[in-house]
């Protein structure tokens, strides 16, 4: 990532002509020093008279002004002159348009216009009215090194305002749609670790098109990097099988399960709680963790004991990523257009499977006499993360 932004700068530099300003400056210098070395007097070698030269163009085209060597002669300060004039308009010139390098790449970062060279990161595409919860949550819940990128249409004032709310934690914004190719490459979407695509509803839309934004969404991010998994929101239950098939790992139905926590609020005003409590993480939270290869052919109720006593965890779940999931898993029987279009898709990246897409089996409560294998996770409620 440092030498890409390095390759960026010397680019842009190249492109305002500041190497070009710079060796001019140099060629004033190396001028001025033959000057000054051939009219004044000095005791020496020649190279040694030419290497106090250059020290005193230097200092003199600088502006620094030491002082251990001046001219005496007239000849000597005209050239002295010449080179103070030169120097303060050239060098102000360098500085000047370096600085409106740094303040452009500045300004254009802050508009969510320049690229990312972020790495391992996760990207949040939309931003509908809940998001901030979202990325709220999701910060909390993340180691500190990764960074996230915010892909929407939202005015960069309201995006730095949110930002700056993590002034710990590598959040980065860019400006676009996010379901076009061009805006994906600029947040390094080939490094990146997993998208969530939120059903960002914009003005005059319908459910159906915004969910086809995301479907196309969800191709593209596939076709361009295989490994991303994908977390994504729909609006219309009926697409879920849609953005099954277009390589999503997770697929939640906006409202879902709003009936059922309201039902749960009027049946059991406790449990609703603690259910709310547990989502949002405000003393417990959910954690899941990869079973330790020292607990392998071990007892559940041993690492269950472990928790308990290490981390004031409490087991409550266990879930296996099992085989790879192969395209024709997805597809439905009876032949469709989306079908046809989906594999289309995949024929270009020359995909045979869904890379990174795995079968997973889950089980909630399990039996504390259960044998611990590899591949297993632990599904976890506990104060803050355990660390095995």
């Amino acid at each position: 990532m440092i030498k890409e932004s390095l390759t960026s700068l010397v680019r842009t530099l190249q492109r305002e002509r500041v190497f070009s300003l710079i060796l001019a400056l140099m060629v004033i210098l190396l001028i001025g020093a033959v000057g000054f070395s051939l009219v004044e007097p000095a005791e020496g070698p020649w190279p040694e008279r030419f290497g106090r030269a250059v020290w005193w163009g230097l200092v003199t085209l600088t502006t620094v002004g030491y002082g251990d060597v001046v001219p005496v002669t007239l000849l000597g300060r005209l050239v002295g002159t010449g080179l103070m004039v030169i120097g303060v308009i050239s060098l102000s010139l360098v500085t000047a348009t370096i600085a409106t390098v740094f303040i452009e790449r500045k300004f254009r970062q802050e508009r969510g216009l320049e690229a990312v060279k972020a790495v391992q990161h996760i990207l949040i595409l939309g931003w509908p009215e809940d998001a901030e919860a979202l990325l709220d949550q999701l910060l909390k819940r993340l180691p500190q090194a990764i960074p996230v990128v915010l892909i929407n249409k939202v005015p960069p004032e309201q995006m730095e305002a949110i930002k700056d709310r993590y002034p710990e934690r590598a959040v980065f914004y860019l400006r676009g749609d996010y379901s076009r190719e061009d805006i994906l490459h600029k947040a390094n979407v080939r490094e990146a670790l997993k998208a969530i695509i939120l059903a960002d509803r914009q003005p005059g839309e319908t459910a159906a098109q915004v969910d086809q934004r995301t479907l196309f969404t969800a191709l593209t991010l596939k076709a361009l990097q295989p490994k991303i998994r994908i977390l994504a929101e729909l609006l219309r239950t009926e697409n879920r099988a849609y953005l099954e098939r277009a390589g999503a790992e997770e697929v939640l139905i906006r409202g879902q399960y709003d009936s059922s926590l309201l039902a749960g609020a009027i049946a059991s005003p406790a449990v609703f709680r603690i259910y709310t409590s547990l989502l949002l993480g405000d003393a417990q939270g959910l954690w899941d963790l990869e079973i330790p290869f020292y607990f392998h052919g071990r007892p559940l109720s041993e690492f269950a004991a472990f928790l308990q006593e290490k981390h004031q965890g409490i087991l409550i779940g266990l879930y296996t990523e099992g085989r790879t999931l192969s395209l024709e898993d997805l597809l439905s029987e009876e032949p469709s257009a989306i079908d046809d279009f989906i594999r289309r898709k995949f024929a270009e990246t020359k995909m045979s499977h869904l890379l990174g897409r795995t079968k997973v089996d889950y089980q909630i409560n399990p039996p504390l006499t259960q044998t611990l294998g590899p591949r297993q996770y632990a599904v976890v409620i506990a104060p803050r993360r355990p660390t095995l």
